[in-house]
């Protein structure tokens, strides 16, 4: 689980390192026609797999690329784990998308879904709207995650949310026919 909360306190370090850098010029009060940034990695987590997803709203294509190559690059830093040496996470894609499909496109809504994600608002011109998905965590997992969401806040202007998991409807009962 550790592996997990290093994780998330890389990417949004990263994060906020690329969006301090960028020139005023480049980041508009207002992204009009957002390009996404969609970077998928994997870590074992207890002898399990988790898919990490981190959806990034840029201003332009040239910004994707760039905070895409930016955040790869930092996270390439820590990929090792301290003791052991092995591999925390592999990088499986990342790519840029003029277009989410709609159920990515939800999470920008911050609206509860099927699974925990964190949101990370856009405080300042400089910042840009994000979201963080996991696969694979148990509801203790995701709920460990959510109470640490808190202390990525002071890296960001924008606000830093949990969105927790809708609890699932249990499937209705259907009257059986009579004939």
């Amino acid at each position: 689980m550790k592996e997990v909360i290093v994780i998330i306190g890389i990417i949004v370090g990263a994060w906020f390192l690329f969006q301090k850098t960028q020139m005023e010029k480049l980041n508009p009060e207002v992204i009009t026609d957002p390009v996404y940034a969609e970077v998928r990695m994997t870590m074992d987590v207890e002898r399990r797999n988790v898919e990490v997803v981190l959806f990034l709203q840029t201003a332009n294509e040239m910004e994707c690329k760039e905070s895409s190559r930016v955040l790869l690059e930092r996270l390439k830093k820590y990929k090792r784990s301290g003791k052991s040496g092995a591999e925390l996470w592999v990088f499986k894609s990342s790519e840029c998308k003029s277009e989410l499909s709609p159920r990515y496109a939800k999470l920008f809504d911050n609206e509860p879904t099927f699974l925990t994600y964190l949101s990370l608002s856009r405080g300042n011109r400089l910042e840009r709207e994000g979201r963080i998905i996991f696969w694979g965590l148990s509801v203790e997992e995701s709920n460990i995650i959510c109470d640490l969401s808190p202390k990525l806040q002071d890296l960001l202007e924008g606000d830093v949310t949990c969105i927790r998991a809708a609890k699932q409807k249990p499937p209705q009962q259907q009257n059986p026919s009579r004939r």
